[in-house]
């Protein structure tokens, strides 16, 4: 299953060895995400760092493995459905819009995410982290 991961679930994943973690970690999906996860994860990352309890090298390793299963897209690859995207999210939560354009842009089955506004918008399913344990049982 090929999905766009919300950055709330990849930070979920960093906060404790969850099912976040091990779904992430899945070779049953392929993740995708706009390549300003990066920067979206720096602005965040004292604050996981001390949300997770380990020290800087394990972090920076965990890092490391949870970035691995994410394909990171580049706005070229998306900004043809970002406008699309923005008229269906403008009411919604427009900074969610570049998520749902990669959906849309790559066909995609859907977007892993708990956030319920997600269920506001028609164009891309939306997967909550006790649907994708379903999956994987």
């Amino acid at each position: 299953m090929k999905l766009v991961i919300d950055t709330n679930r990849f930070f979920a994943a960093f906060i404790k060895n969850s099912i976040s973690r091990a779904i992430l970690l899945s070779t049953r999906f392929e993740f995708y995400a706009p390549v300003e996860i990066l920067e979206e994860f720096e602005k965040y990352k004292d604050y996981l760092l001390t949300k997770s309890k380990i020290d800087v090298f394990a972090f920076e390793t965990l890092y490391r493995s949870l970035l691995e299963p994410i394909y990171l897209i580049s706005l070229k690859k998306y900004e043809k459905s970002l406008e699309n995207a923005i008229k269906i999210m403008k009411d919604i939560d427009i900074k969610d819009a570049p998520f749902l354009a990669i959906g849309l842009a790559l066909d995609l089955d859907g977007i892993w995410s708990d956030d319920k506004h997600f269920l506001d918008q028609n164009e891309l399913k939306t997967f909550s982290t006790s649907n994708l344990l379903i999956y994987l049982k």
